[in-house]
């Protein structure tokens, strides 16, 4: 009898400590459990979403505006309750430094070995393509003035290619930059990709279209920082103005033409 007694305590024990072992204790977090290489490949697309938006230190927000959606999108991705396309996905492999391959598949190719191959001179290196059965406008301008105005004259002088996150959208188009006023941000001669539609706030890149006094005054344009707008003036900012310029620029809003969000940069 007391060989049976001894038996059941140790039974007892036994599973009291394997039960132990599957709970966190009052001091434990989830954080104190490293995530396994087979888990982090076994996430489903919304949690690769998350920890890629996460790890680039980037809001809902930001990555909403990175990839031309609503943040109302990009928590239904990270939800699961809705998935990007692939245009959009490459969109949010280049906004958060991430592999489109690992964003997609959830394997990382930095971490696979693969067959090492024989050396081949014309062996291609890996890259991103961008979508070659779009293009996005260039619109032609004149020289302005003061402040890096210069005039928009709506003429299609070139064609750019299309980054992820204005394919499909009407009325995308693109501008060189004119002048200095937004250095280190934005210099002359690179070009810039605009969604006219999406919304514009405090910090984002503008394209402002200022009207003058008079019909045979052309529409000023301006590439700027846009700091706040209400139903009196139109605040701007320039980073680097000419001597005797100044950093803030205001006009008033009943001459804003429009104020369209700069989304993509780059030297083409």
């Amino acid at each position: 009898m007391s060989l049976i007694i001894a038996l059941f305590i140790n039974v007892k024990l036994f599973v009291v400590k394997t039960y132990s072992l599957t709970k966190l204790t009052s001091s434990e977090t989830s954080d104190d459990f490293p995530v396994s290489e087979s888990y982090a490949m076994h996430m489903d697309l919304k949690d690769r979403i998350l920890s890629a938006r996460e790890a680039a230190n980037l809001t809902q927000q930001d990555l909403a505006d990175a990839t031309g959606k609503t943040r109302g999108a990009v928590a239904q991705w990270e939800s699961g309750k809705t998935r990007p396309r692939h245009n959009v996905l490459v969109a949010i492999a280049l906004a958060t430094g991430k592999d489109i391959t690992w964003l997609e598949s959830g394997i990382d190719n930095l971490q696979i070995a693969p067959t090492k191959p024989k050396p081949n001179a014309s062996f291609p290196p890996r890259y991103q393509s961008f979508p070659q059965d779009q293009y996005i406008p260039l619109l032609g301008q004149t020289a302005g003035g003061a402040n890096g105005r210069f005039i928009l004259n709506g003429a299609e002088i070139g064609r750019v290619f299309c980054p992820p996150m204005l394919e499909g959208v009407e009325g995308a188009y693109a501008v060189l930059v004119y002048g200095t006023s937004m250095e280190p941000r934005f210099y002359a001669g690179e070009t810039v990709w605009v969604n006219p539609h999406l919304p514009v706030r405090a910090g984002d890149d503008v394209i402002a279209q200022i009207l003058e006094d008079g019909d045979e005054h052309p529409i000023e344009s301006y590439i700027k920082k846009f700091v706040s707008r209400s139903g009196k003036v139109l605040r701007l900012q320039q980073f680097n103005p000419d001597e005797g310029e100044s950093k803030d620029l205001e006009f008033d809003t009943d001459k804003v033409f429009s104020v369209h969000k700069i989304v993509f940069h780059a030297t083409v």
